[in-house]
């Protein structure tokens, strides 16, 4: 269960939140470190790093569609009921369910705060079999210089 919030959670980091911004981010390596916390007992953090292309960069609608499409690929059936922008600020929501047993909801706000380093805070529930868990995660991106090729 945690591998399918984390590959979640990277995916919403990495490839919602930044392309809907008014200033746009500079494509390349981005560094992402999540703080916070999973069914209210403090995580170690976790640092990810991933190539962003020019495309997601600035195609904020392709950017969610090609989202919902990596979690449909884990068996997955996701809606996004709801985003919004307000400048250089994105708040978003997104459904999923995987036949029923598998259940999560997941709320964003990620404010760019220059082209290249954004930051933002993320919120989850999972209901799975019976058994719930949530997090509250704070998101903190830098881009750290040109994609290895």
């Amino acid at each position: 269960m945690k591998s399918l919030i984390t590959v979640a959670a990277a995916s919403l980091i990495l490839l919602t939140s930044p392309a809907f911004a008014a200033t746009q981010l500079q494509p390349g390596e981005w560094q992402t470190t999540e703080t916070g916390t999973e069914n209210g007992k403090p995580v170690p953090p976790k640092v990810d790093k991933e190539c962003m292309k020019a495309e997601e960069a600035r195609d904020a609608t392709s950017l969610v569609n090609e989202m919902k499409k990596e979690m449909t690929g884990q068996g997955a059936q996701c809606q996004t009921a709801d985003i919004q922008q307000n400048g250089d600020t994105v708040t978003y929501t997104l459904k999923c369910a995987m036949q029923q047993q598998f259940v999560f909801n997941i709320s964003g706000t990620y404010t760019l705060q220059s082209p290249t380093r954004y930051a933002g805070r993320m919120k989850s529930e999972i209901a799975m079999m019976g058994q719930k868990s949530s997090s509250d995660k704070a998101i903190e991106a830098v881009r750290i210089g040109d994609c290895k090729k």
